[in-house]
């Protein structure tokens, strides 16, 4: 299980918490207190007192400061690009077409 440590009204969480949501990835949210030097979970996890931080079994990948490009992209590498599904068996690349003439459902239900 994923957990991301975070804040609510941190700029920097907004966009991993959106990607997590989009890839439809279950979640740990841990929102740690604003002073940094009260964090102690976050600290003792990830051995760093910044946000966005993310712990995904054995890979930590702590927070920097005013960055989360790191989260982003082990995040798409780990589960994919939102909105980039796989073509559907027998279906001619590109099109979502299936043999029988109809078109994938790639709708979630």
């Amino acid at each position: 299980m994923l957990v991301l440590f975070q804040r609510e009204t941190c700029p920097d969480c907004k966009p991993v918490r959106e990607l997590l949501t989009r890839l439809q990835v279950s979640y740990v949210n841990v929102n740690v207190p604003k002073p940094r030097e009260e964090r102690y979970e976050l600290i003792r996890v990830t051995g760093t007192k910044y946000i966005p931080a993310l712990v995904d079994g054995d890979t930590v990948i702590p927070g920097r400061l005013r960055e989360n490009a790191e989260i982003i992209a082990y995040l798409e590498r780990r589960f994919g690009t939102p909105g980039a599904s796989p073509e559907p068996e027998g279906a001619a690349p590109g099109t979502g077409a299936v043999p029988d003439g109809g078109t994938a459902d790639t709708c979630p239900r």
